[in-house]
């Protein structure tokens, strides 16, 4: 059974508020995913505070308790720096129990904690600090599969989410978490091959501080192929992600946290074309322009001739990868490609890459994960740290493992990078090379085995866009972790 929506007096309220702006309410909504509201510089979704920080704090939702069911997992906290660092967990769920649990991560380490036990269905955690230098992610298991994404580091006006759909037997939610002491008012918005909807009862959501309220898209949304999400507040900022249940013949499930603004660059380091899978990159335009975009797929041997669309504003170019002849299918060790695309005449878009193997394949078949966008990329740090699968002790479930990380050079100038494996006793490196404008390596085999489940951290001299493939899985891509960005000190 799925899990609940939010309590009945929380929707009484939302459709009282719902009823004050009818006559507007829809026009407010759609023009709220128009264009960003001015205010701060864009940041990424996920960057990790310097180690000289004081305080920092994370956010993640979208998992379930273990009533719920669909998605239950664990918090993951990976301390870059040379000094522990401590802080509180409060995991709050959707009926209103909260649950602050201490927490203490020692220096280059990665520190697993659970989901405690609540009431409720669906649950929201907030990650306090008492210094710097500490990357959060999660990890989540269910029926259908499992899955991993970094949480974020930051609430937002607006999230964004590429990919998801509702056909079939497969359910998507929207989880909606309010870490701020002031209520707030959220409106969402849905863009689907068949048309763009605002429902009702998805309109003026009214969020109390500390509250999380999950949706579930298909009540409304139905039977939709693709279905990209917009989360703006009236009032306030949120955190919102999606959690996609994959039914029918290839079972997956993704924990996607949403992007805080369109931008004008993306990179998937790395993808694989299996015979008898499918596979689409979701490419969303939120804004108010028309956005021209170039996507250029490059093999090992060189680039292949690009695709392109004009991307008109509430609308999504879904390129369905695993149709194109150009792209050869992997054999072996051979067959990978990156993924660079962009996107000009308006801020920029949206991407996210929706992956399904063969039905015969290993569970999870399917998955969805976002792009690694410009911002991230372009740290000024050029530092990264790649979460493990969960500790030798914890892991995020039996045999997890990385089995590939991917590094991709996005930028017109030539890199070098240095691979380094982080344990309590230090960093050593794992291998160091170079990569010219526009070129991609794949690390793999023995040489990965051997960091085992500690985590990565990726230094180069410029603009790398990084994701590691994780198994078990069905296909490359369906469970994946981007490099995260530290901050410069600077």
């Amino acid at each position: 059974m799925s899990p609940a929506h939010h309590g009945e007096p929380r929707r009484w309220l939302a459709l009282v508020l719902a009823a004050v702006v009818v006559v507007g309410g829809a026009l407010v909504a759609h023009a709220a995913t128009s264009t960003p509201p001015p205010g701060l510089p864009p940041v990424p979704g996920a960057v990790v505070s310097t180690t000289a920080a004081e305080s920092s704090a994370w956010y993640c939702t979208g998992q379930t308790t273990a009533t719920g069911q669909l998605a239950v997992g664990s918090v993951d906290l990976t301390n870059t720096g040379t000094n522990a660092v401590s802080g509180s967990i409060t995991a709050f769920s959707d009926t209103g129990a909260a649950v602050a649990t201490p927490v203490v991560v020692p220096a280059r380490s990665q520190f697993v904690t659970p989901v405690p036990n609540l009431t409720g269905s669906w649950v929201s955690q907030s990650v306090v600090l008492s210094g710097g230098g500490v990357a959060v992610s999660q990890s989540v298991h269910g029926a259908s599969g499992w899955s991993e994404a970094p949480c974020v580091s930051g609430t937002a006006q607006q999230w964004y989410f590429p990919s998801g759909t509702t056909s079939g037997s497969s359910d998507l939610y929207v989880a909606l978490f309010n870490p701020t002491s002031t209520p707030d008012v959220v409106d969402l918005t849905f863009v689907t091959p068949t048309g763009i909807y605002h429902p009702i009862s998805f309109q003026g959501i009214v969020l109390q501080p500390q509250q999380t309220v999950v949706e579930n898209v298909g009540t409304y949304v139905q039977n939709q192929s693709s279905v990209a999400v917009t989360v703006a507040t009236r009032t306030g900022r949120v955190v919102a992600g999606e959690t996609q249940v994959f039914g029918g013949t290839a079972s997956g499930l993704a924990i996607v946290p949403g992007s805080p603004s369109p931008e004008r660059q993306w990179t998937i380091p790395q993808s694989e074309e299996l015979a008898g899978g499918t596979s689409f990159i979701d490419i969303y335009n939120p804004g108010s322009t028309t956005e021209e975009v170039t996507v250029r797929a490059r093999l090992d041997s060189g680039a292949l001739p690009p695709f392109q669309s004009q991307v008109l504003p509430d609308s999504v170019w879904t390129l369905a990868t695993s149709n194109q002849t150009r792209i050869p299918k992997a054999s072996g060790d051979s067959g990978g490609y990156s993924t660079i695309i962009d996107a000009t005449g308006g801020p920029g878009v949206v991407v996210g890459r929706l992956v399904s193997a063969p039905p015969t394949a290993i569970t999870p078949q399917a998955g969805t994960s976002n792009a690694v966008d410009a911002l991230s990329a372009q740290a000024s740090a050029h530092l990264w740290v790649v979460p493990s699968p969960g500790s030798a002790a914890s892991p995020a479930m039996a045999g997890a493992a990385p089995t590939a990380v991917a590094l991709t050079n996005p930028s017109d100038a030539f890199e070098t990078y240095v691979i380094y494996v982080m344990t309590p006793d230090g960093f050593s490196v794992l291998t160091r090379g170079q990569l010219p404008a526009s070129t991609f390596i794949t690390l793999s085999g023995k040489v990965l085995a051997s960091a085992g489940l500690h985590p990565l951290l990726v230094k180069a001299s410029g603009s790398v866009a990084i994701s590691q493939n994780i198994g078990p899985a069905g296909a490359y891509g369906v469970v994946t972790m981007p490099g995260i960005p530290l901050s410069s000190d600077g």
